[in-house]
């Protein structure tokens, strides 16, 4: 007997079952980053799946030199990245308080400077357009 998630397929109606295809077939969502790298001299335009950092988007999808010394753990600010004021004012997150520590140690921090592995991307977030500045610092390598 054929089954859809463990149910036999027979007591599914059409409906039933193109609702169920519409959930199986749905395309995941991707969004829309824009980076202008001050450190490589050059701009891309990615897409990448909801659900991800932005520091994964920039260093994995986009290819960009991101250090990202902690790997995401919010312990430094090699990830730091400078947000046009719309994409900031779209992130639903606001900097948490280890952020914003990490934010203070940071060279070349603005208003709406953010670290890339504390944002997650998501619809809400589509499109961001974003800087990566020429200077790192990187607090890990003084432990």
């Amino acid at each position: 007997m054929l089954r859809f998630a463990s149910v036999p397929l027979a007591t599914y109606t059409p409906s039933l079952m193109t609702s169920a295809f519409r959930f199986c077939a749905t395309k995941p969502i991707k969004v829309k980053v824009t980076v202008h790298s001050d450190v490589d001299k050059v701009s891309k335009t990615i897409e990448a799946p909801e659900g991800i950092t932005l520091m994964e988007a920039i260093r994995d999808i986009a290819k960009l030199d991101m250090e990202a010394a902690c790997d995401g753990t919010c312990a430094c600010s090699t990830c730091h990245v400078i947000l046009t004021q719309e994409s900031y004012d779209r992130l639903a997150e606001t900097p948490s308080e280890d952020e914003m520590d990490m934010l203070d140690l940071a060279p070349k921090v603005s208003k709406t400077s953010r670290l890339s592995c504390q944002v997650n991307l998501s619809s809400k977030t589509n499109p961001l357009v974003l800087t990566i500045p020429d200077e790192m610092e990187n607090q890990l390598s003084s432990w």
